[in-house]
């Protein structure tokens, strides 16, 4: 096959998988079943770049890649999910690695079911060598040695652990131990409908605090009936409402105990919940819309709380908002409380099993690395993981992604907080269904939070 046919049926298949977004908006992961097959027209390979580059050198014997000696010969598949504008990213980023290490080649298969086809692949001895890791597969495959450490090479490159933002290197580390490493992140922050806000005298900037942002909320609500303009989408979900328990000092979990049931923890839902309850929030589905990124672009609410995700939303015409002017700021914090938010996160990792470890763990540092995630940047859809990659050019002119990576420094992960990457899904379940019962008003925030404690107790105990 000629490298102009590779890289169209690289393009096409990327184009042709809808799967999950990497760092999700919020939502559910989904799992792992039967990996691609290698090989032939049923998966896409990176055109090898041939010749010597300044970081691969010529590769024809084996040789040196990321400053470690990769095995001769060595072909990798890799494999990734994502949405068709991710496929594309990690197809990119597999050619980047073959320029920078031509002596290996990296075979892309983009996966549309991820869960379900990692684990029956895993199961089935048919992984692949390189792949997208989350924190559920982290915490199901670590234990069971089917990752490869990736220590040795990171020493090897010269790569640190501390060069990535604390919480999404620490995700994918057990028992002193490096599984994967961060290709990326997502925080939530407040997006602000800036024309709203001018016309309402609301200066963006100055909502810092829960007070400022009702007041905010407040003077941005509008009109009356089916064409009422909410201050604020509202999502009854943990995984937006969990911001603001860390905000108040409170904690979710300590050891076996679940401690989010305490004093601040129940005023901080109660915060959240008070937006509807003074009429100046509406949940997403109240209001007709798939999630608070769509009541946001069809101008339904002046504000929404969400991650990166919604700028690619809002820059697609499709949505109807890309004459829509709007800003980020950090999450507002009680007075004398301190800056949390979610981050979300995904890794790249290799197979314990894979042929060619070596090239497989320089492809994992590459991929994971400065040069590939730089390239990234101006996608717009995920901030970088590595934290001198806040201080790109790109950032001071882009107040937007500032505000979303700057979070890197102070975001939460739910994986690590809310019971271990095991139990999380069943942890966030139900506080989710004490969300539901809050917000219905079949309970005050109180009792929903002290059942959901016994509840939580109960599965942190299996």
């Amino acid at each position: 096959m000629t490298r102009t046919r590779q890289i169209a049926l690289t393009l096409a298949l990327a184009l042709l998988v809808p799967i999950l977004a990497a760092c999700g908006a919020g939502q559910t992961q989904t799992s792992p079943t039967t990996a691609p097959a290698a090989g032939g027209d049923a998966a896409a390979t990176a055109p090898a770049a041939g010749g010597d580059t300044t970081t691969g050198g010529d590769m024809a014997a084996g040789g040196t890649c990321m400053g470690i000696e990769v095995e001769e010969g060595a072909t990798l598949r890799f494999q990734a999910a994502g949405n068709p504008t991710e496929q594309q990213l990690y197809v990119e980023g597999a050619q980047r690695f073959q320029e920078a290490c031509p002596g290996v080649t990296m075979t892309f298969e983009p996966l549309n079911d991820y869960q379900t086809q990692m684990r029956a692949a895993f199961s089935a001895g048919t992984a692949p060598d390189v792949f997208l890791l989350d924190g559920e597969l982290m915490g199901a495959f670590a234990p069971n040695g089917l990752l490869l450490p990736l220590d040795d090479a990171m020493a090897s490159a010269g790569v640190s652990a501390d060069q990535y933002f604390a919480p999404t290197i620490e995700l994918f580390q057990q028992d002193g131990m490096t599984y994967g490493l961060p290709k990326d992140f997502n925080p939530l922050v407040v997006f602000v409908n800036t024309e709203l806000a001018e016309q309402a005298g609301v200066d963006p900037a100055g909502i810092q605090t829960w007070d400022d942002w009702k007041e905010a909320a407040a003077a941005m609500t509008t009109g009356e009936g089916p064409g009422r303009t909410y201050g604020l989408c509202l999502n009854s979900d943990i995984l937006r409402s969990g911001a603001f328990v860390f905000q108040t000092g409170n904690q979710f979990i300590e050891g076996t105990d679940a401690v989010f049931n305490n004093e601040d923890g129940v005023r901080a839902i109660e915060f959240w919940k008070s937006f509807k309850d003074e009429g100046t929030g509406a949940l997403f589905g109240d209001l007709g819309r798939g999630w608070c990124g769509e009541a946001f672009a069809s101008r339904a609410t002046a504000m929404a709380v969400e991650g990166g995700w919604i700028v690619p939303f809002l820059a697609d015409p499709a949505n109807g908002a890309t004459d829509l002017a709007y800003t980020a700021i950090p999450l507002p914090v009680p007075e004398g409380g301190e800056q949390a938010s979610w981050l979300f996160t995904n890794a790249f990792a290799a197979n314990a099993q894979t042929q060619y470890p070596n090239a497989a763990a320089a492809a994992v540092l590459f991929l994971a690395g400065e040069e590939n995630q730089q390239a990234l940047i101006s996608s717009g859809l995920a901030q970088p993981t590595i934290r001198s990659l806040a201080d790109d050019p790109y950032y001071s002119d882009n107040p937007v992604a500032q505000t979303l990576v700057e979070a890197g420094e102070y975001g939460r992960l739910a994986d690590t907080v809310l019971g271990g990457p095991v139990k999380k899904g069943d942890v966030i379940a139900t506080l989710n269904e004490a969300q539901e019962r809050i917000f219905l008003d079949a309970q005050t925030v109180q009792e929903a939070m002290d059942q959901a404690a016994t509840e939580v107790e109960e599965i942190l105990a299996r």
